[in-house]
């Protein structure tokens, strides 16, 4: 399972206070014009299903199995746009997305 994680990314996710036991969780729910959407939400436990996408000394991203297949090669960008800024994922698996990019469907 491979994902990328651009430094503009990571500096905004270390100043969430990411690190020790709290980790990015990601997962793929139904929604948005395209079919799927991601969920990102930090937390702290680790249930049986969980696969670890990223791990380095301040970051780590978890996925339970049913998300983690759709998140290989997943590119995770962060934008400081005036109209639109945030977490920006950007995903090879994806068919189809939606015109504003916060869907897709595989």
């Amino acid at each position: 399972m491979q994902i990328e994680i651009t430094d503009k990314a990571k500096i905004e996710l270390v100043k969430l206070e990411i690190g020790g036991d709290q980790f990015l969780r990601i997962d793929i729910v139904p929604g948005g014009c395209s079919g799927m959407t991601y969920s990102a939400a930090l937390d702290t436990e680790l249930r049986e299903s969980d696969e670890v996408l990223y791990q380095d000394a301040d970051v780590r991203i978890v996925a339970d199995g049913g998300s983690a297949m759709f998140l290989n090669g997943l590119k995770i960008d962060y934008s400081d746009d005036l109209i639109k800024s945030g977490f920006r994922f950007l995903s090879p698996s994806g068919i189809k997305s939606c015109g504003c990019g916060a869907s897709f469907s595989a």
